[in-house]
């Protein structure tokens, strides 16, 4: 039944918000009973807030977005924040201590605490902080004017830099000049667009772009972790293929990661039934990008340091999606083959990349073989080294290789040979 109040309530909340601009868009945050913990350990009773929500879960409090992290921001030094949660035997851990930042865990939800900062140093990767009583300091060193909204424990929003106004009409706005909060942190490059992407309802400001285009180089100070873990934000996106509908977004894009310049095969998904274009994780959209008859996605993955099951799913489509214009590719005794030598999940993404690039591919035909592969039971090769040695065979590399050449054999001949073949096969002079 509260799972249900609180549907309603974050249903009702989004209409007030995109129809009057509603500031009671962060109610749903109230529900949040680990958040409702902190709060009471952090504040005094009697006297002014100590504690404030503050960023991305405002932001998607208001917009009725599903709230994966909570941050807030607090008076309270660090070394405060630690004293007082430990004292209730929360755990805290220093996650970002240089600046400010200190991760707590309630009930195994994690929540990152920030005390009020304003920049006294900053070179596009790192900022040298000191801490700050002002609220309006605070979000005036922040990036957009819609992660600048704050909220209190009861919902009430604290509006600083016309974050809600902004969010309501669609605009996404750097605080102040977009040059210097560009060169505080570069990353913003890429945070700009992925909010341009998911909120904006003009186009482009000149003078962003421009800035953009003037700082781009900046992203080579920063790690390409940072930077993948960003774009990978980006893809989380529903609308992600918007990106490349706005040309000045896509020129930017595409500046930043030339490799991937498949963006047409996106549309290739969209033409597919729901079940289907629900096969399509991240991952393989990412490789759908990138993937040719180029090396680009080895210097993608290497540049990028991405996890070896990325690697490892790109290279097996990179090595088998060329074998498609053979007319037999497309049946069930190839793909059982694949099978086989791979595994269901390898030649599901083969068979996904292959419906949205080639041209040629004829969809229903795909679309059954995919069905196919779920069903399929994968063969087991029926022989040991333990029959081999009945015929004079000895434990050894001569044993090993004619064993694996009579899997090849077995694999060529669909998974069957005869005893009369065998026994010919294993003949010593064979």
């Amino acid at each position: 039944m509260i799972k249900k109040i609180k549907k309603i309530i974050k249903k009702l909340d989004k209409f007030l918000f995109k129809k009057f601009g509603s500031d009671k868009g962060t109610k749903f945050l109230e529900n949040i009973k680990e958040a409702e913990i902190i709060f009471s350990l952090l504040n005094e009773v009697g006297k002014e807030s100590n504690i404030k929500f503050v960023g991305g879960c405002v932001r998607k409090s208001l917009t009725g977005d599903s709230i994966d992290d909570i941050d807030f921001a607090t008076l309270l030094e660090p070394k405060e924040v630690k004293a007082k949660l430990k004292k209730s035997n929360i755990k805290v851990i220093d996650t970002g201590i240089d600046h400010g930042t200190v991760t707590a865990f309630v009930n195994g939800k994690k929540f990152e605490i920030t005390t009020l900062r304003k920049d006294i140093v900053t070179d596009g990767r790192h900022a040298k902080v000191d801490y700050t009583l002002n609220w309006y300091e605070d979000s005036s060193r922040r990036d957009f004017t819609i992660n600048s909204i704050y909220a209190d424990s009861e919902g009430r929003v604290f509006d600083l830099q016309n974050g809600v106004s902004d969010l309501k009409n669609g605009k996404v706005r750097f605080i102040g000049s977009p040059e210097i909060r560009i060169k505080e942190d570069y990353l913003r490059i890429l945070r700009y667009l992925r909010f341009f992407i998911q909120y904006s309802k003009e186009e482009h400001d000149k003078e962003t772009i421009v800035s953009i285009k003037k700082n781009i180089n900046g992203l080579n100070k920063i790690s390409k972790e940072r930077i993948f873990d960003e774009l990978k934000k980006i893809f989380n996106l529903k609308n992600f293929d918007n990106l490349f509908s706005n040309e000045q977004s896509k020129d930017l894009f595409l500046n930043i990661f030339p490799q991937l310049k498949h963006h047409e095969r996106l549309k290739a998904i969209r033409e597919l039934n729901q079940n289907t274009q629900e096969k399509y994780d991240n991952d393989l959209i990412l490789g759908l990008l990138i993937i040719d008859k180029s090396n680009d996605y080895e210097y993608f993955c290497h540049k990028y340091k991405t996890s070896n099951s990325i690697k490892d799913r790109f290279k097996f489509i990179y090595e088998n999606f060329e074998d498609s214009q053979n007319k037999n590719f497309y049946s069930e005794e190839n793909i059982k083959k694949l099978i086989y030598l791979s595994s269901k999940s390898n030649v599901k993404d083969l068979l996904l990349f292959l419906i949205s690039s080639d041209k040629k591919a004829n969809i229903l035909i795909v679309e059954k073989l995919l069905k196919y592969v779920d069903g399929c039971k994968i063969p087991k090769f029926p022989i040991s080294g333990e029959h081999l040695k009945k015929y004079g065979y000895v434990a050894g590399k001569e044993l090993g290789k004619k064993l694996k050449s009579l899997e090849e054999k077995w694999i060529e001949n669909n998974f069957v040979v005869t005893k009369q073949i065998f026994e010919k096969f294993l003949e010593k002079n064979n």
